[in-house]
């Protein structure tokens, strides 16, 4: 599958991807904040490239609703959900962590303005951006 094999996206497919998170995450009405490199690329105000779009939310969001409105529309179960999951915007990956530990670094997210949005980042980036590898 396209970005799980190493495919590099250019910014034009990533930002059309990040817009579709933004749409969906509008329609669950879920609070996300941006992780891994597409953190990185917003935070710096750089163009978006990597293997696909990163993004958190708080288990504590998952509401009956979204699990309702995930299961009719992207077909997943409460359990995909519950453990994170993936869809694709176009051909680029969108992947959705979702936290049940409470880092200190998404407790207060800071906000980025990008391109024509603003968006949530860890915070203390930097402290994240160290444990990255080692946050579930």
């Amino acid at each position: 599958m396209n970005g799980e094999s190493g495919q590099i996206f250019n910014h034009e497919e990533l930002y059309k991807a990040l817009r579709g998170v933004e749409d969906l995450m509008d329609i669950l009405l879920t609070p996300y904040f941006l992780l891994g490199k597409t953190a990185e690329d917003v935070k710096n105000n750089r163009q978006l490239e990597g293997e696909g779009i990163d993004v958190g939310i708080r288990n504590t969001a998952l509401t009956q609703y979204v699990y309702d409105i995930l299961k009719t529309n992207y077909g997943f179960s409460k359990e995909d959900v519950d453990n994170g999951f993936t869809f694709k915007v176009g051909e680029v990956p969108v992947r959705i962590k979702v936290y049940k530990r409470n880092y200190y670094f998404f407790k207060y997210p800071d906000t980025a303005v990008y391109e024509f949005g603003s968006y949530q980042i860890p915070n203390p980036f930097d402290a994240y951006w160290k444990s990255r590898f080692i946050v579930r």
